[in-house]
């Protein structure tokens, strides 16, 4: 298991952050398939003031690999909706993993 919180050196409230770190780990004690989370929370210089605080979070999970991305003019906002989203898309793999396989058809007679 590898975690992985990158944040911007100033501008960024400590109740945000121990969101973030308090969501990762409800998220590796729930879905135990997760291998890998990376959390970037920075500024985005290029766009205008209004909207340029954006949180991206990378997971793997099962092999597969899940982006989210959001953007809002406060960290807390788009760490929220970011982690909300990401929450969604964990679940619905791990509810996909659960499925039984395809059924495989084959030519070859044992």
């Amino acid at each position: 298991m590898t975690i992985e919180i990158h944040t911007p050196k100033k501008g960024l409230e400590e109740t945000v952050l121990r969101l973030v770190k308090l969501s990762i780990i409800r998220f590796t004690q729930a879905y135990k398939g997760i291998s890998r989370i990376e959390c970037t929370i920075r500024e985005d210089s290029k766009i205008s003031p209004v909207d340029n605080k954006v949180c991206e979070i990378r997971v793997t999970m099962y092999g597969e690999n899940l982006f989210t991305h959001s953007r809002s003019n406060d960290y807390a906002d788009s760490v929220r909706e970011a982690i909300n989203h990401c929450g969604e898309q964990i679940a619905l793999l791990a509810s996909k993993e659960k499925e039984l396989p395809d059924k495989i058809t084959t030519t070859v007679k044992v």
